[in-house]
């Protein structure tokens, strides 16, 4: 099983980034930093791209640029035996435009199976849509259109599927699998989110606390924010005592392991980490190893986010001299 072969992965925060064009023209991934991944005993990189933005929506220059940086990667990728999951990152699947938009995403996958057709399936996975928002009842059926499309022309082919609402560990227990063979179930894992996000700007005022520990240590908890008071925050303050330990996490994780083994089929993490800004580097790193211990306690495959961008498993530019102590001996496991 393909799933299996994926081993641990890191995701690239890069050609996902929609707002900045000018990531394009980034010499993002060298040779040296597909050797500092390797060394660093990373399988696979995750590569989520902005295809609404640069492909669908994109200049004919964008459209040209944006593949060309993809062809790098997987040129280097296959050179230096990382396996690769390209991902559909921020794509329009709106409810009240499904026919529209289901319609465009078939045509974009059909484009790239048709583009990569000749990668080996052992190098190359499809991810299909990053943390879709619509209901699943709506989206499922629009996966597996997908997913049909794609084994069209690359009938072996894995393919990558998450649930509804951002991924959601707690709505991919609930659904059905697809009738489908080799196809990985995805989800993402943030969780205790008033730790994972401490002082995200762009997430609003629930996260507004920040100097969060974690494991948790009364001792060490900041007061709650003023900002926070009255939203979503307040309440998972309160509660951060039951949520802020390896016991929590063990405990949501083995709900899907569950799901994964009723159903007989693979569940991937593909994504799990911690916006850097606020949260010390020690508190970062017990956190990455509580889940990690987890995930390979139960023999689920995971990627952090991110390399090197507000999520970095580094201090500063990438770099054995940058990785904390902790880290380093976390990645030699």
């Amino acid at each position: 099983m393909r799933a299996g072969q994926l081993g641990y992965g890191i995701n690239v925060s890069w050609l996902e980034q929609y707002w900045n064009p000018q990531v394009l023209y980034r010499d993002k991934l060298t040779d040296n930093d597909f050797r500092l991944i390797g060394s660093l005993g990373f399988k696979t990189i995750r590569l989520p791209v902005a295809f609404q933005q640069f492909y669908i929506q994109g200049s004919d220059i964008q459209k040209a640029k944006l593949l060309s940086d993809i062809d790098a990667v997987i040129r280097k990728s296959i050179r230096y035996r990382i396996r690769l999951v390209l991902v559909n990152h921020y794509g329009n699947l709106r409810a009240d435009h499904l026919q529209d938009d289901t319609q465009q995403l078939l045509a974009l996958w059909t484009f790239l199976e048709k583009r990569y057709r000749k990668i080996s399936c052992n190098s190359l996975y499809f991810e299909l849509l990053n943390e879709p928002v619509i209901g699943d009842q709506q989206w499922l059926p629009v996966a597996r259109k997908l997913a049909a499309r794609i084994r069209e022309g690359s009938p072996d082919r894995t393919i990558i599927v998450g649930a509804s609402n951002y991924n959601s560990i707690y709505e991919l227990s609930r659904i059905a699998p697809l009738p489908l063979k080799n196809i990985i179930y995805t989800f993402h894992f943030y969780e205790p989110f008033l730790f994972t996000h401490q002082g995200a700007d762009w997430i609003g005022k629930q996260v507004a606390t920040t100097g969060i520990p974690f494991p948790y240590l009364d001792q060490q908890m900041p007061p709650l924010a003023p900002a926070a008071r009255g939203t979503a925050g307040e309440a998972n303050y309160k509660n951060y005592h039951n949520e802020g330990k390896a016991g929590a996490v063990h405990d949501k994780l083995l709900i899907i392991k569950k799901w994964s083994d009723i159903h007989h089929v693979p569940v991937l993490c593909s994504e799990y980490g911690v916006y850097r800004k606020f949260a010390s580097e020690q508190s970062i790193c017990n956190y990455l190893t509580a889940v990690k211990n987890e995930l390979d306690r139960l023999s689920i495959p995971w990627m952090i986010w991110d390399y090197d961008e507000n999520f970095s498993i580094f201090q500063g530019k990438p770099g054995r001299r940058t990785l904390s102590p902790c880290l380093s001996e976390l990645f030699r496991k």
